[in-house]
């Protein structure tokens, strides 16, 4: 099952032009990203470098969590979903099942408060988030199983999620476990 936190080094390097620094020169910044721990080793201007780094308050997103779309079954309106039944469906229509959770570092506070790109199209979080999976509102369509699942994306950015969860974009980063892999994109 795909848990992916991927990281663009070309948005990196573009991130940092600014302020005169290449990737080569933050090398145990960019090292830091590739274990679930690597961010409690950095401090104070280290930790401010690396936000400029990942775009996190301007300059271009360069890390999404990317999940994999496990499930899809059509429902009916009325149909609640997750535990306690926070999520309801309006109108008919298809539910997808994500292999992520807050076990991987989801913060479960931001249940029915988010949403993911599959194939260039958004849809929102419905129900509560849980250990290992989260449901999605996929509406009329019907994305293929396998799907890659983004988080973090132009639509719906890991500052958004943050806020929505009311921690930190490094917090949320932080928080995201080992049993996610972390990688190089582009």
């Amino acid at each position: 099952m795909r848990r992916e936190l991927r990281f663009s080094k070309a948005a990196m390097a573009e991130n940092l032009l600014p302020s005169n620094l290449r990737l080569d020169q933050v090398k145990p910044l960019t090292e830091a990203l590739l274990t679930s721990s690597g961010l409690l080793g950095l401090y104070g201007s280290e930790l401010l470098v690396l936000e400029k780094m990942l775009g996190f308050h301007q300059g271009k997103p360069a890390v999404q969590l990317v999940g994999e779309l496990i499930s899809v079954k059509s429902a009916t309106a009325g149909t609640k979903v997750s535990y306690g039944y926070l999520g309801e469906l309006t109108e008919n229509g298809n539910l997808g099942l994500v292999g992520l959770g807050f076990s991987d570092g989801l913060p479960r506070n931001s249940t029915n408060h988010f949403s993911v790109e599959i194939a260039n199209n958004n849809y929102p979080g419905l129900g509560r988030i849980a250990m290992d999976q989260l449901v999605l509102n996929l509406g009329d369509a019907s994305p293929a199983i396998g799907s890659e699942v983004f988080f973090f994306t132009e639509a719906y950015s890991l500052a958004d999620f943050a806020k929505a969860s009311g921690l930190s974009q490094l917090e949320l980063l932080g928080r995201v476990t080992d049993r996610v892999s972390r990688m190089w994109s582009e």
